[in-house]
Parts: C-alpha cells; sequence; structure tokens
C-alpha cells in the first residue's frame, strides 16, 4: 500500500485543504499562495506516478486558483477557464494516452494550451498590476505551454525514426544481448532460446509517465503470460538502482533490465539522438523508443509494435493475438 503513496501530492491535498480555511476566514492571499504550492507540489510527482489521483488534483487546484481569483476582482471568469484549460492540457495525454499515443492528437492538447493563456492574456490585459491575478496563473498555464511544446518536439523525432520501422523487425532473429537486472544479475537473451517465447519491452526511462503506463498494463496481462508461458524482459536507459526503485513503486514483477550505455537500443534500432532539452532528458547516446518485440522459441521476432500507432504499445491483446498462433510453451515461474 504504501509503496505507491504520493508524498508530495498528498501534501498537495493537505495544502489545498488549508487554503479553503485561509479563505474562509479572509485570508485570500495565504490560501491562494497556498494552493500555488499545492499545485507545483502535485507537479513534482507527475512524471512518477501518473495516477487519477493527481490528475483529479491539478484540474481542481487549476481551478479554484481561477474562481478565487475571478471573484476576487470581479471579472468575467477568464481565469477559471484559463487554469482549467491548461490543466487539462496538461493531464491529457497521460490521462488518454491509449487514443493520443506519443505522437497522435497533438493539435487538442498543444491548442488547450494555447487556448489557456489566451484566456489568461483576456484576463490581465488592461489591468492594473496585482501579482496574484498576474503571476499565480502562470504556473499551470506555463507547465502546460512547456510541456506540450515538447510532445510536439518528441513526436516530430519520433516519427521520423519509425518511418521504415525498427532496425530488428518481424521475421528477422532477435539480436542476442545480455544486461543486469534490478538486482544486478545478469540475464541473457539466448538462455531462454528453445524454451520459452520472450517479451522484450524497450522504456525510454523512469521519467517518461507513459512508460510507467506501457509496464503497469503489461504487467495486469501477468497471468495470461505466464500461462503462456512467455517470459517478460524490460529494457531501460536507467541504472540499476533506478530500475530497482521503479519497479518497485510502480508494482511490477517481471525482470527490469539495465542499458545504461543504450548499446541494446541502438542494436534494436529503438533510439533516436537527444535533441528534446525541454523534457530535461540527457542521456547520452539518445531517447530510447518505447516498444515491444515478441521473440519466439527459436529466436526469431514476431511482433513489433510502433509508438506512432494508436494503441499497439499499450495493448498487450495484440501480442496475445500473435502468441494464439505459435506452438505452445511450457508454463513460467514470474521472476
Amino acid at each position: 500500500m504504501f509503496k505507491r503513496l504520493h508524498p508530495f501530492t498528498c501534501l498537495g491535498v493537505l495544502l489545498g485543504a488549508c487554503s479553503m480555511g485561509f479563505f474562509l476566514i479572509g485570508h485570500r492571499p495565504v490560501g491562494l499562495l497556498l494552493v500555488f504550492l499545492a499545485y507545483g507540489f502535485t507537479l513534482l510527482e507527475f512524471k512518477t506516478y501518473t495516477s487519477s489521483f493527481q490528475f483529479t488534483m491539478l484540474l481542481v487546484l487549476a481551478t479554484m486558483q481561477g474562481v478565487v481569483l475571478d471573484l476576487a476582482y470581479h471579472s468575467w471568469p477568464w481565469l477559471t477557464c484559463a487554469g482549467l484549460t491548461a490543466a487539462t492540457a496538461t493531464i491529457a495525454r497521460q490521462a488518454f494516452m491509449q487514443q493520443f499515443t506519443y505522437v497522435g492528437l497533438l493539435w487538442l492538447d498543444t491548442g488547450m494550451a494555447l487556448l489557456g493563456l489566451g484566456f489568461y492574456i483576456g484576463a490581465v490585459a488592461g489591468t492594473t498590476f496585482h501579482w496574484e491575478q498576474w503571476l499565480l496563473p502562470l504556473l499551470p498555464v506555463g507547465v502546460a505551454l512547456g510541456l506540450t511544446g515538447s510532445y510536439v518536439q518528441d513526436a516530430r523525432h519520433m516519427r521520423l525514426r519509425t518511418r521504415f520501422g525498427y532496425r530488428v523487425q518481424v521475421g528477422m532473429v532477435a539480436p542476442d544481448f545480455e544486461l543486469p537486472d534490478a538486482e544486478g544479475c545478469p540475464v541473457r537473451l539466448s538462455d531462454l532460446r528453445g524454451r520459452h517465447p520472450v517479451l522484450v519491452l524497450f522504456v525510454r526511462g523512469d521519467w517518461c509517465p507513459g512508460c510507467h503506463m506501457m509496464l503497469r498494463t503489461y504487467e495486469r496481462g501477468r497471468a495470461r503470460f505466464l500461462e503462456k508461458g512467455v517470459h517478460v524482459l524490460a529494457v531501460g536507459p536507467d541504472d540499476i538502482a533506478v530500475n530497482r526503485e521503479m519497479v518497485r513503486r510502480i508494482g511490477v514483477g517481471f525482470s527490469m533490465l539495465s542499458d545504461k550505455e543504450q548499446q541494446v537500443s541502438g542494436t534494436y534500432g529503438v533510439i533516436y539522438g537527444n535533441p528534446v532539452i525541454e523534457m530535461g532528458v540527457d542521456y547520452a547516446e539518445g531517447i530510447p523508443l518505447p516498444a515491444s518485440f515478441l521473440i519466439d522459441t527459436d529466436g526469431v521476432v514476431r511482433y513489433v509494435s510502433r509508438p506512432d500507432r494508436v494503441g499497439e504499445f499499450l495493448d498487450p491483446e495484440l501480442v496475445f493475438t500473435v502468441l494464439d498462433r505459435l506452438p505452445p510453451s511450457g508454463t513460467l515461474a514470474w521472476n
């Protein structure tokens, strides 16, 4: 239970609740500062947990801030709309990753972020400077603009990199590799050949909310993978310690391998150069792409997902469809 506790988001809840008390006794500036801090603390864990709890908190806090400011300055609800649309733009892609993917519907969340900026400008244009009204709404609006801008840049590079598929494609023999798991024990792909089908999941790192969702989604299919004797390996660019904390926090039971030098990602072609500075990502070799490779007992790749196709990398059913056409293998004890 406690391993999935959101400490900073819970602090945000506490600050938001305290702000209501200050609003009721007439201390609006203090209440607004508490709401501002609550939003900031919730954002600190946005990439870590990506839960409905956080999504709801961001929507509630941004809207609360706007309502209080609009009432205080007797204005049309410009800032209420600004906060609501900005918060929605911030969470939309993560909340609906199955539909949006990394590259789809970019106009939607980007448009909402720009609309939030428009509402903010409508609120302050022609008014006397008041720090509450002018500065506090910049947090949700600025975050929405920065985040959606990074999505656009990331999507452009992802489309270019995946236009012709990955280096390893269906029908090819999967290149062998050996990487350490979250406990530092070496895992070699070829050791499983002839024994079990293997599903290799490439993730982008612990910074990537969509990859957390990918891992959780495949974790929910654990029983079915076990029944079909499938050995699941996740590969990411973080070091062993980060991987250990990530699987503990997310709650996944399959092996998480550290490809810190990204040699395996490069061999499979699931990587591009590192131009996405806005995302705060700084892997020396580049940014991995989310992908899944299903490898049969002969070591041949039978399925490859693509991040630019709606639902593929978040839909284990597509993997099970291919598995149903493969010869059965023995049951497997989950690592």
